[in-house]
């Protein structure tokens, strides 16, 4: 689908140059943005003993206009910009003026909007492949594949599940010379289940974002959640300890290092906000002899990841680089407009986080830890990390007690905390790769981390418990 045919397009370029040009010491520039996007939308119910039952399918096709006017007004000069979701079946001209106005009611430090791309787009690809040919026959195939998976399940019944397969399109197009094109899939699926016989008393619900059909890997999902599930009600509290000794995975690793990342943009040194810098260390403490060293890098053009793109929100070409090498900060990430404000040459640089692999294998690194209890934490309640400070905590859900590289307890409740800088003193990553992708949403910025699958953590936590 190629966007910049739509017939919508030269209306709203025509609309919005008239406006322009009846405000030509304050109107400064546009922008637009056609999305289309369809999504295919299945809600399951289960019963005890049979495959789930489909009882409501959805076809969603959403096809939308979005504009952004900025304006420079005012003495001394700011600058101003608001946005608006045109409805087509209305006069543009109105709805353009009324956003024009909006944006005067905005007063930012003024900064020029680029005009011209810094090097050639990049063919990246940012779909799966078999979504983009089929999103009928590829929403059925993870159904299929979903409840092929349920109808094997004995030891535990099926309440419910959902699964939403999307492909969307976005185009975007700016009166200062800039336009782009892009493509994105992902998969939304949720399913709760219990534990039987029943009847009981606890239900666990968990849900999987993934971009392409294969990263989903939904069967192996729904055995990681049975598993949970079957432990859940032989648990125990964990002990409270001022030093305790953790294992998180991959999705954990993820959101701290994404935390660790956002430090580096230079739009908190702005904001005065704590921030990090070239030079600077990513460590509070002394280093442990025997801990790995972080090294990361930021890149948008890994296949089928949530950070691969084309073009930034700025709609310049984004770079690949290492950003933290063992583990000292090697550069800001530094857009157009911040770079203005700071004085400082822009580098664009974004993508998916990429971490460098550990050397030993999971069971190597419990098993090196002897007589140590360490507690390898399945999942959170909910993750909060201080985007400020970098210390995080959480209810533990569900984690296993390691002692002599044997299970010991299931352990449920309790809150565990740390601080990003103290873990990284004193921690090692396993050499067992894993892809992980957050769309993101009204809460959370999308996200992709390739990495290491667990990380073992012996310094800056602390367990609450019994």
């Amino acid at each position: 689908m190629n966007l910049s045919q739509d017939s919508m397009l030269p209306k709203l370029r025509e609309a919005l140059e008239q406006v322009k040009a009846s405000n030509p010491d304050q109107f400064y520039a546009w922008k637009i943005v056609i999305q289309h996007e369809n999504s295919l939308q299945t809600l399951m119910v289960g019963k005890e003993s049979s495959p789930f039952e489909k009882y409501q399918n959805r076809d969603v096709l959403d096809h939308a206009y979005k504009i952004e006017v900025f304006s420079r007004h005012s003495d001394p000069q700011v600058m101003g910009n608001a946005s608006f979701t045109i409805d087509p079946l209305s006069d543009l001209s109105s709805q353009i003026e009324s956003t024009f106005s909006n944006s005067l009611m905005v007063s930012n430090k003024s900064w020029d909007l680029p005009t011209k791309v810094n090097g050639e787009y990049e063919a990246v690809l940012t779909t799966d492949p078999i979504i983009a040919d089929n999103l009928t026959s590829a929403h059925e195939r993870l159904h299929l594949e979903i409840n092929d998976k349920v109808k094997s399940l004995d030891k535990v019944k099926v309440n419910s599940g959902e699964l939403f397969t999307n492909l969307k399109t976005s185009y975007f197009e700016m009166s200062t010379g800039l336009a782009g094109q892009k493509e994105s899939s992902d998969i939304y699926f949720e399913i709760a289940l219990e534990k039987l016989p029943l009847p009981n008393t606890q239900e666990v619900l968990k849900y999987k974002n993934a971009i392409s059909i294969e990263d989903a890997n939904l069967s192996q999902f729904i055995d990681e959640l049975v598993q949970e599930t079957l432990s859940i009600s032989d648990t125990e509290l964990p002990h409270t300890s001022d030093n305790a000794t953790i294992m998180i995975d991959g999705e954990s690793i993820a959101d701290l290092m994404e935390e660790l990342v956002n430090q580096l943009s230079a739009n908190r040194e702005y904001d005065k906000t704590p921030f990090m810098t070239e030079g600077d260390s990513v460590l509070k403490g002394e280093k442990a002899a025997s801990s790995d060293a972080l090294s990361l890098t930021l890149d948008p053009s890994v296949p089928v990841m949530a950070m691969t793109t084309p073009f930034t929100a700025e709609g310049m070409k984004p770079i690949k680089a290492q950003v933290i090498s063992k583990d000292q900060v090697k550069t800001q990430l530094i857009n157009n407009r911040i770079g203005q404000y700071l004085g400082k040459k822009p580098n664009y640089i974004d993508g998916n986080i990429i971490v460098e692999m550990g050397h030993s294998s999971k069971q190597d690194l419990l098993e090196s830890l002897g007589s140590k209890e360490c507690l390898e934490v399945l999942t959170f309640s909910s993750l909060l990390i201080n985007s400020n400070t970098l210390t995080w905590s959480s209810e533990i859900k569900l984690a296993r007690l390691w002692r002599d590289g044997k299970v010991a307890a299931m352990i449920k409740g309790g809150v565990v905390s740390g601080d990003i800088k103290e873990n990284l003193t004193n921690f090692r990553f396993s050499n067992e790769i894993t892809k992980r992708n957050s769309t993101g949403g009204g809460f959370s910025p999308a996200s992709g981390y390739i990495g290491p699958n667990h990380m073992l953590i012996q310094s800056g936590v602390k367990i609450a418990g019994e």
